[in-house]
């Protein structure tokens, strides 16, 4: 039989890709990149822009005459050091200075958190997906691929940092109570860039040893870099040895740069930024050179059978979070172990200046802030803030499995949806158990070691666990009743609003009902043995029934709906 092919009809072309779907959606891999990492960079504004604005309205409220601010000036030269870490004190009496002091390390820490996640996951995630494979196979090189997400993750830190600016150069200008309140434009500029910078040059060191240690490692060393910094330079003065690994951080490179107090150090950005220019081409070429399905470069020793998955939906869970776990854990230890390690020292100080350990006595009044478990609770907020993030990773683990496609297959056998769920969930606080443990058992050696009482700090550490788990209960009931894939953003939402809450509460004299929303605010000052139960039960009632709804709810909807 012949065919005719003038008669066949010519096949269409293919429709041109619009600019904005290069641009933010499917258009290309950085289109890609912006579209996934959307509610992250939205949670990240509202949380660093937002809350700027905010508490620069709440310190001019509650510090609204030159008296008050006096007071607060002496209260940061009293402390010196001891305030943990609270960056360096200058013109404290103006809201720009003060929120520099005494938040300005907060913002780095959020940002640069957020920084260590997504360029760690970025690549890494797509692998374990299957959906590199995808992308690789297309007409794109490798180079580019890595290239174009990373491009991404700098263009969104790149309006992150204008966001933050606008926000400080306005709240400046719309609360100033006093003429020196006043934030000027190259001030806000100033502290932008700084929080962007030591955001990319962390970020940059997790991309990079990620490429060769694997994602949870790289992302654990730089997160242990980054929460340490700000601990070794401040207690430098009062432990000179520490001065030489200080000096090793970025925190000690820019310490004089404290722009929202309108000290400015320029140069001192410039190593910063180098440290991202060279990391992150090395994390680029790095990932050029290593098979796509690798998770390291560097031989490790296989985990034993128990732990690899293979015991049900429990062990399975457990299994593939463990090395997340264990990651969180070991580097969360060794901060704590440091951080207890130390009270001796504080202790030692406090007794040759009286006048600076009356004034922790009147703010703090109910702890002592010479022992491990007195100086820990200093801490516990930011603690808080980073056992949620770590809850939040090992949930966007357990969801995985729905937005990969792997659920498909492992509901094609005779496994109820509803038992998968809870199952898992069950998986995933077994792995904040061990983190939890690692980390106490830790904490309660550096309390041991410095000669404080070691039970108190080391049994108030799991109350961060039990926050972990009641946190990881409402991302398992919003990702079984909507979607998998927010389950972890719900999480970080929650850790953020709950720390906010628990901060701006007091500050702004809001009602007492609104500050009991805050669960951290119900947990008592567990680092020195005062336990509020009622907190305890509510973290267990969250965790529980998050995973109960959550796997209620998951049973009665379609897969990716």
């Amino acid at each position: 039989m012949a065919t005719d092919v003038r008669t066949q009809q010519a096949v269409a072309p293919a429709a041109p890709i619009s600019r904005s779907s290069r641009l933010v959606g499917y258009g290309s891999i950085f289109g890609k990149a912006i579209r996934d990492s959307r509610r992250a960079f939205l949670i990240e504004a509202a949380f660093l822009a937002g809350f700027l604005f905010v508490i620069l309205g709440g310190v001019s409220t509650i510090l609204p005459t030159q008296a008050a601010r006096d007071e607060i000036v002496r209260l940061a030269n009293d402390l010196g050091p001891a305030a943990g870490i609270s960056t360096q004190a200058v013109n404290v009496g103006t809201i720009g200075g003060y929120i520099a002091w005494k938040y300005g390390s907060v913002f780095v820490i959020v940002a640069a958190l957020w920084s260590i996640l997504a360029l760690t996951g970025t690549l890494a995630g797509e692998a374990r997906r299957g959906s590199l494979e995808f992308v690789a196979a297309a007409p794109f090189g490798r180079r580019r691929i890595a290239f174009e997400k990373v491009a991404a993750h700098l263009t969104l830190m790149a309006v992150l940092v204008v966001l933050i600016a606008l926000a400080a150069w306005l709240g400046g200008a719309v609360f100033a109570k006093l003429p020196a309140d006043k934030i000027p434009l190259e001030a806000a500029v100033g502290f932008a860039l700084w929080v962007g910078l030591m955001a990319l040059a962390f970020g940059g060191l997790a991309f990079a040893l990620a490429q060769f240690l694997g994602r949870s490692t790289g992302a654990w060393i730089a997160g242990f870099i980054l929460l340490l910094g700000p601990f070794l330079k401040n207690y430098e003065t009062i432990v000179p040895s520490l001065g030489g690994v200080a000096s090793l951080t970025p925190w000690a490179w820019t310490w004089n740069h404290v722009a929202l107090a309108g000290r400015y150090d320029w140069p001192t950005l410039v190593p910063v930024a180098i440290v991202s220019i060279v990391l992150l081409p090395i994390g680029i070429e790095a990932f050029a050179r290593r098979d796509i399905g690798a998770t390291s470069a560097v031989r490790t020793p296989g985990l034993p059978t128990l732990t690899i998955g293979l015991g049900g939906p429990i062990g399975r869970s457990f299994g593939e979070r463990l090395p997340l776990a264990l990651a969180w854990g070991i580097g969360l230890g060794i901060f704590g172990l440091i951080m207890a390690g130390i009270s001796a020292s504080i202790a030692d100080e406090l007794e040759t200046s009286p006048q600076l350990a009356d004034t922790i006595h009147t703010i703090f009044p109910a702890f002592d802030i010479g022992s491990a478990g007195g100086f820990l609770q200093l801490l516990v907020q930011l603690l808080y803030i980073v056992a949620g993030i770590a809850a939040a990773t090992l949930v966007s683990g357990w969801a995985s499995d729905e937005t990969s496609g792997r659920l498909d297959m492992l509901l094609a056998t005779p496994l109820a949806r509803a038992s998968w769920a809870f199952k898992g969930a069950l998986g995933v606080f077994a792995a904040i158990a061990v983190t939890t443990s690692l980390m106490a058992a830790a904490i309660g050696i550096g309390a041991a070691a410095s000669g404080s009482d070691a039970v108190s700090p080391f049994a108030g550490t799991f109350t961060l666990g039990l926050f972990a788990a009641a946190v990881a209960g409402v991302g398992f009931a919003f990702g079984g009743v909507v979607r998998m894939s927010i389950a972890a953003e719900v999480v970080m939402v929650v850790v953020a609003a709950t720390y906010l809450i628990d901060l701006l509460a007091p500050m702004f004299k809001l009602p007492d009902a609104l500050h009991q929303l805050a669960l951290t605010s119900h947990l008592g000052q567990p680092m020195v043995g005062v336990w509020d139960w009622a907190g305890v039960i509510a973290c267990v009632i969250l965790a529980a029934g998050g995973a109960a709804i959550g796997a209620w709810g998951f049973a009665r909807r379609d897969l990716r709906a």
